[in-house]
């Protein structure tokens, strides 16, 4: 089945004032989401998700690489193919109370990308606020009167008025209480098996992804470091900043394996190019070859990582172009 959207290669760098050089926000970077199922990107804060998001939600340009909807380059639509697929393509962002205006209520923030298209009366403020587990009384508040639960809520009741494909999920529980959480993720759950939406999923924190994600790539200065099947990503992860990741998590639930080692360091600059693995000087199980060659990306069972010594490579390890 073709996937919903497809980015290939795709690569963002950004001026430093002063002529003081280039930062690479994203570097070469390909992945494929599907329609019903989760994409979740994971990593530190700084590696790019938000950047790579962005992108795929055609809210920044990129400077190279190609973004195919349904099978098709966004490079080569017309101007109302485009705006068909911006319609289709709904982002819900961290901070509910910055996404939505204090001067609306709940109504007219849900009405307001109906007006902008046009399509006033397609759906119904009322059906919408239903879908999300809110009673119609809510649509006569001002976001001030919600919980931070409640404002999640009409965020993703705006991001389903143009019946979207696609939602990109930057964080969107990171801002909300733990139990909270889980509730906002059940709910996109429920509303992704209702609909067969497709989700690219930003995050920082493995455990918050584990439970709802059908894949995971894990996301380190601009690049995807590994990538593959969520549970084979939790309980055997191949590269070390996965599996530092990992056990920064207080816990995991029974039966599933964390592997701690030992991380030095901070990551190196986004504007040093460096000529070998971007890790290296984190890693404890660094050698010569990680500080001078760049790690292509190997198969490992059913993962594709980058990395000279990924655990479990004597698992019938395949080099890929």
């Amino acid at each position: 089945m073709t996937p919903v959207i497809e980015l290939s290669e795709l690569a963002k760098q950004y001026a430093l004032p002063g002529g003081a050089g280039r930062l690479t926000a994203v570097d070469g970077v390909s992945l494929s989401v599907g329609a019903g199922e989760t994409y979740a990107l994971v990593g530190e804060s700084g590696c790019g998700k938000s950047t790579l998001a962005r992108m795929a939600a055609m809210l920044v340009a990129r400077d190279s690489g190609e973004v195919r909807w349904s099978g098709q380059p966004v490079s080569g639509m017309s101007r109302r193919a485009l705006r068909k697929v911006r319609d289709h393509t709904q982002i819900v962002f961290q901070d509910p109370a910055a996404a939505l205006s204090p001067r609306l209520t709940v109504t007219q923030a849900i009405e307001e990308p109906l007006h902008i298209r046009g399509r006033t009366g397609s759906r119904s403020v009322a059906e919408l606020l239903d879908a999300v587990g809110l009673d119609a009384s809510m649509g006569a508040r001002y976001p001030r009167e919600l919980s931070g639960g409640q404002r999640q809520r009409v965020v993703v009741a705006r991001a389903l008025a143009l019946d979207p494909k696609l939602l990109v999920l930057d964080e969107p529980v990171a801002s909300l209480d733990v139990s909270v959480q889980a509730q906002v993720l059940n709910l996109l759950a429920d509303l992704q098996e209702a609909h067969g939406l497709a989700y690219l999923l930003i995050a920082h924190d493995l455990a918050v992804v584990s439970s709802v994600a059908d894949r995971i790539g894990v996301m380190y200065l601009g690049r995807i470091v590994e990538e593959g099947p969520a549970e084979e990503i939790v309980t055997r992860p191949r590269h070390p900043y996965t599996q530092m990741l990992i056990a920064s998590v207080p816990a995991f639930a029974p039966g599933q394996r964390t592997v701690r080692r030992t991380v030095l360091g901070d990551p190196p600059s986004p504007t040093e190019r460096l000529a070998g693995c971007a890790f290296a000087s984190r890693c404890a199980s660094a050698t010569a070859v990680c500080r001078e060659e760049a790690p292509a990306a190997r198969a490992v069972g059913s993962v594709v990582v980058r990395c000279h010594h990924p655990s479990g490579a004597d698992e019938a390890a395949e080099r890929l172009g």
